[in-house]
């Protein structure tokens, strides 16, 4: 199974990689991207160490087109058809709508939600073709509810809830399962990171 994970060098991503790769059964082939090459390379290696998973990673800028389509073009190279994808991949920039600016405001919504729709379209069409794969997206509770300085966070994360939404209606019929989870505040560095 081959299962590509992005936003994976650390927290939530980190974390699934780390559990996928030490469940027993079939070989996994794991493909993990992060925006940040020493966290990646350190993520890798720590998989790598606790477990006999084929770990491929590069890093990618999920919001950039061109990085996308390289990177699952790579990681379908390396390791074969894409299984499963893991949109986990987001960032929080945290102001009262009047203090946040334009730029932050599109760096949010680039990374948490263009990024969630260039990787699906990135491995969509080699699960169509196969009839089968799985897409599992990390929103947040930030995507049912609102809360104040959240402005940017919360539009992208509903955003993401109505675009897997739509990807379910139109997919499920060829085998292709669509997932969204919506987490509470996770204990991870997330917004220390910025």
């Amino acid at each position: 199974m081959h299962v590509l994970i992005t936003g994976a060098s650390r927290g939530i991503g980190l974390a699934i990689a780390e559990r996928l790769a030490t469940q027993e059964g079939e070989l996994l082939q794991l493909s993990i991207c992060s925006r940040n090459e020493r966290a990646l390379q350190e993520a890798k290696a720590r998989i790598e160490s606790i477990s006999s998973a084929q770990v491929f990673g590069s890093t990618s800028d999920v919001s950039n087109e061109g990085n996308v389509e390289r990177f699952a073009s790579e990681a379908e190279q390396t390791s074969g058809p894409i299984d499963v994808l893991v949109n986990n991949a987001g960032i929080g920039i945290f102001h009262p709508v009047h203090e946040m600016s334009a730029e932050e405001f599109d760096r949010v919504l680039a990374i948490n939600l263009r990024g969630v729709f260039l990787m699906t379209q990135a491995v969509l069409p080699g699960m169509k073709l196969r009839n089968s794969g799985t897409i599992i997206t990390i929103s947040s509770l930030a995507g049912k509810n609102g809360f104040a300085g959240g402005a940017a966070y919360c539009a992208s994360k509903f955003g993401v809830r109505g675009l897997m939404q739509s990807l379910f209606l139109g997919v499920r019929q060829l085998n292709i399962r669509v997932m969204t989870i919506f987490p509470g505040t996770v204990a991870t560095d997330f917004f220390g990171a910025g």
